[in-house]
């Protein structure tokens, strides 16, 4: 129980570090030109099914900088904020667990959200991306397998 605890501490962390580095990025990072930029959006699918809950995130282990949004109906996201060109260490992180008084936690409890562990840390999931000036569309395939499947 309480690797749960801690797992989801450091899951809420992750998270805010990458919201607060996309919100610093909206607003300019301090003055600070970022460089050229692309708007990120794509689809998620675990063992060829869309994957509607939880969320994506990118990371540049090079530069710090970071991305991030919720995934949606058929699997699709779509970040908000464009991201800076590079190359991206991708993570999935499966929704935080409502409270168990919300109506929501018995969907959340009886849907099959469970993302591999592995998948949920840029440096295990063995998925990259490379982020372009202008437009970029991914596709992401994850199987329940894990990534070494």
């Amino acid at each position: 129980m309480m690797r749960n605890v801690r797992f989801t501490s450091v899951r809420s962390a992750f998270c805010l570090l990458c919201l607060l580095s996309v919100g610093i990025l909206g607003c300019g990072g301090g003055g600070k030109d970022i460089g050229p930029t692309g708007e990120v959006e794509g689809t998620v699918t675990m063992d060829g099914e869309p994957l509607a809950i939880g969320s994506v995130a990118l990371y540049d282990e090079s530069t710090g900088n970071t991305g991030g949004g919720e995934l949606g109906p058929g699997g699709t996201f779509k970040f908000t904020v464009p991201v800076p060109v590079g190359t991206y260490q991708v993570s999935f992180q499966p929704p935080d667990a409502p409270p168990p008084e919300d109506e929501a936690a018995d969907e959340l409890a009886t849907s099959d959200s469970s993302i591999p562990e592995d998948y949920q840390s840029g440096e295990t999931s063995e998925i990259v991306a490379e982020v372009k000036e202008g437009p970029n569309s991914f596709t992401f395939e994850l199987l329940k397998s894990g990534p070494k499947g």
